[in-house]
């Protein structure tokens, strides 16, 4: 499985060969979007039969109603509303695979990162493994310039650039700054760890956690909140226009439990399936608006041509191999890698 990122309505004509082996695999569609920690830590999980029933679960990440509350009052200097949140801190039954634990309804995930491998950069292709991103291999930026809460302070580190997308990573420490200009580009990333909150200029909140994916529309201004501190692979779309006409612009926050099987469309077996092989993929899409599309993609095992818009994917379960006919290069790909491909692959 995996989430991807299109940033162009351009398609090649190069083929390309893909096979997938094990489980699935999965992309998000935007702008090749997404990293995800150590190998598994992005897979479905379900948690002990699910939910029971009339039992609610909130649709939002946020750690705790305490951990909330007092954060927003920090904010306003006074009591605030609660958000309600799962009483283990889980998402709706769904979570990243790692090692986590509980204290005080805060749900605190442990990742162990692979062995260190560098990443394949080139014209053909983009390509880092999780250990790539790893916090200690970001770049101190230094404390942010505007902060009205605590001291945020980030670190990032750059995969690549290819024409109008352009993709990497993030992490930043806790606090909260407002962002009044309007955003220059498309953003669309996927949370590693962490818990924040970003609202709309209108005072609308979205809050996304551990396996969410977030889209930040080019024109959007609003402001961050990092609650705990987040670490996510972010892909960016440099396009011309602005896209939405609707004010204020929002953001867009698709939750891990989203991804799940009953939400995607079974497309049956491929047609061009190559080797007598049956590779069988379901998706959705979660936004197609201008020159940006973002989604998400799994299929079975098999092998198949491929023609590549420019774009870009973080594997979230499963292993790729993918075999450029033109230059006879084949990457592996396993979970938690992030790929860029340029148009025409």
């Amino acid at each position: 499985r995996f989430l991807l990122v299109e940033s162009s309505t351009i398609y090649g004509v190069d083929r390309v060969r893909m096979a997938t082996t094990m489980k699935s695999t999965f992309f998000s569609i935007s702008f090749l979007l997404l990293l995800l920690s150590s190998g598994s830590s992005l897979a479905l999980v379900p948690l002990g039969g699910g939910q029971q029933q009339g039992q609610h679960r909130s649709r939002t990440t946020v750690i705790t109603k305490a951990a909330f509350g007092d954060y927003l009052g920090s904010l306003n200097g006074g009591s605030a509303a609660v958000v309600e949140a799962p009483a283990n801190g889980i998402n709706n039954g769904y979570m990243p695979v790692g090692s986590y634990s509980v204290a005080n309804g805060v749900t605190t995930q442990t990742q162990t990162a692979p062995e260190d491998e560098g990443a394949t950069i080139s014209s053909s292709l983009a390509h880092a493994p999780r250990s790539y991103f790893d916090i200690p291999k970001l770049t101190p930026k230094g404390p942010r310039n505007n902060p009205d809460v605590g001291e945020p302070h980030d670190s990032s580190r750059k995969l690549a650039q290819m024409g109008m997308l352009r993709s990497g990573s993030w992490w930043c420490a806790e606090g909260g700054w407002p962002s009044p200009n309007a955003r220059a580009t498309t953003e669309i990333f996927f949370v590693l760890s962490g818990h924040g909150c970003l609202t709309d200029m209108d005072g609308a909140r979205h809050f996304f956690g551990p396996g969410d994916t977030v889209l930040l529309p080019k024109g959007w201004s609003g402001r961050w909140d990092v609650m705990e501190a987040i670490h996510k692979v972010w892909f960016v779309v440099d396009h011309l226009q602005i896209e939405e006409y609707g004010y204020p612009i929002r953001v867009l926050v698709t939750h891990y439990h989203q991804f799940a099987p009953q939400h995607l469309k079974q497309q049956g077996i491929r047609g061009d399936a190559l080797d007598d092989t049956t590779p069988s993929p379901a998706s959705s899409t979660l936004y197609d608006v201008g020159p940006t599309k973002v989604g998400i993609w799994t299929c079975s095992s098999g092998s198949f041509p491929m023609k590549s818009p420019l774009c870009g994917f973080h594997v979230l379960e499963g292993v790729l191999l993918m075999h450029n006919d033109e230059d006879a290069t084949t990457q592996r790909v396993v979970a938690g890698g992030t790929v860029g491909i340029p148009q025409g692959w």
